[in-house]
């Protein structure tokens, strides 16, 4: 009986220190967290939650948009429908009334993931003037340019991508036709495409 005693006094020990590096193990493998490397480019389309007016913001205003579409790589889905976005106007010059053309650039700076992370994000810059009073040019830096229209992207079902002329319906120039004075204005609910000027590695959980 002595040795039985004796025999359970040395093995419990034992037992209880393996069932503590066992659940210790699962706690380990339970907090790998996967992660996704967002291409170079990857298109990031979204609906402006505010609008952009450059007769009432200034360079540095923040602005908030949300995904018009889920951003997908290698089957996962990185960020989804509507996950909330945000960017930043780099540089606004108001409209001076015939004298100076107003101008406009801006880029994305984080999406929200499903688990309310904010994530970084780097985009090449969209850029707006009006040039001469009369016509609309528009370039992306690092991404080529594109004059006479704003900067557009139609996303379709597959996936696959055409340029087009407008970033949609609500964009538009805001105007006041008895002094000259044309600014550039982005109403709620645009949808503008950026896009990505890095490889952003992103966690899934």
């Amino acid at each position: 009986m002595l040795r039985i005693i004796i025999l359970i006094l040395l093995v419990a020990p034992a037992l209880f220190i393996a069932s503590c590096s066992s659940g210790d193990a699962s706690e380990q493998v339970a907090q790998v967290t996967t992660h996704v490397n967002m291409p170079e480019s990857t298109a990031i389309a979204v609906t402006l939650v505010d609008s952009i007016d450059t007769d009432v913001h200034v360079t540095g205003t923040e602005f908030r948009a949300k995904l018009s579409k889920p951003i997908i790589v290698s089957g996962y889905t990185v960020f989804p429908d509507g996950a909330a976005v945000k960017g930043i106007l780099s540089r606004v010059v108001e409209s001076g009334r015939l004298k100076t053309p107003a101008e406009l650039d801006f880029s994305l700076t984080s999406i929200q993931n499903s688990s309310g992370r904010w994530i970084d994000v780097s985009t090449h810059t969209i850029m707006d003037k009006m040039g001469s009073h009369t016509n609309r040019e528009v370039a992306m830096i690092g991404g080529g340019a594109i004059v006479g229209g704003i900067i557009g992207k139609i996303i379709n079902r597959d996936g696959s991508t055409e340029i087009g002329a407008a970033a949609g319906a609500a964009a538009g120039t805001g105007m006041a036709a008895a002094t000259g004075k044309r600014d550039i204005f982005y109403g709620m609910g645009s949808e503008i495409v950026f896009f990505s000027d890095g490889v952003a590695r992103v966690a899934l959980n």
